[in-house]
């Protein structure tokens, strides 16, 4: 990536937002397919008194209690990419469920599945290991008062508040790609999240990108992969990120002293 970016006029921070800079919560992208007929229901009350709930680690193996939807996003608003079967077995790609719905990977696809139909058969007794870059464990990293005088910044603030630029290729919620003319779309952890399942070893940059959509740069203060809640208090609205690259520059942050979130354009809008 380029990490040099042109400064946006708003703010938002790692865990509160002080700027009215709008930043949206994962929400449906009604616009991208229907639900196609042929699937099963993903809301109903037959589910054997098994469910999961809460953060679930990468890489956990988790089975059906009954055949439920495979989606494209995290909602019964999204498409149906196809119909897990009772028993079948998945791998967690984000341990961040949203609206109920976990991130899998099944069969080498991604999609999103509801975890009132899924129960946990094992977890990892160790993180996937890194294969390159920040090999600090997200969130791990003391934060310190703002400075930033190499290549980035390494520790998060004391203050949580950051300025905010854009980034990377993204998908928008009519299921539109945009470009960055500014950066090359390869993000420096693509080794960490193809190796983890967040995107398949297939991707190029610029799809893993637009897979994801929802990222922060920033991984050399938080790691890379770590999940990053951006929240705003004007309207209380928040998006969990993933850092999936570094930057920015020190001389952006410094035009600002302060710390800036590099983040992609679906939450800068």
């Amino acid at each position: 990536m380029l990490i040099g970016r042109k400064l946006r006029a708003c703010m938002t921070t790692w865990v509160f937002v002080l700027s009215a800079c709008a930043v949206p919560v994962v929400q449906p992208d009604p616009t991208v397919d229907g639900p196609p007929t042929g699937g099963v229901d993903d809301e109903g009350s037959d589910r054997g008194g098994e469910s999961i709930s809460g953060t679930i680690p990468v890489g956990s193996i988790v089975k059906t209690t009954t055949a439920v939807n495979f989606r494209r996003g995290p909602s019964t608003s999204y498409s149906i990419l196809d119909v897990l079967p009772n028993g079948a077995t998945a791998t967690v790609v984000e341990q961040y469920p949203q609206t109920g719905f976990y991130h899998l990977k099944w069969n080498d696809v991604t999609g999103w599945s509801s975890g009132a139909y899924l129960v946990v058969v094992s977890k990892p007794t160790t993180p996937p290991p890194p294969s390159g870059g920040d090999t600090t464990p997200p969130f791990s990293k003391p934060a310190k008062p703002w400075t930033c005088t190499g290549s980035y910044a390494t520790s998060p603030t004391t203050s949580s508040t950051y300025s905010i630029t854009a980034f990377g290729c993204w998908v928008d919620a009519s299921g539109v790609r945009h470009g960055d003319s500014g950066d090359n779309c390869i993000p420096g952890c693509l080794s960490q999240a193809k190796s983890t399942g967040l995107c398949p070893s297939s991707d190029s940059g610029k799809s893993c990108e637009e897979r994801v959509t929802w990222y922060v740069a920033d991984a050399g203060r938080f790691g890379c992969l770590a999940r990053v809640k951006v929240t705003n208090p004007k309207n209380g609205k928040a998006v969990i990120a993933v850092a999936l690259d570094y930057g920015p520059a020190c001389w952006v942050e410094r035009k600002v002293s302060r710390g800036v979130l590099d983040a992609s354009g679906r939450i800068n809008r």
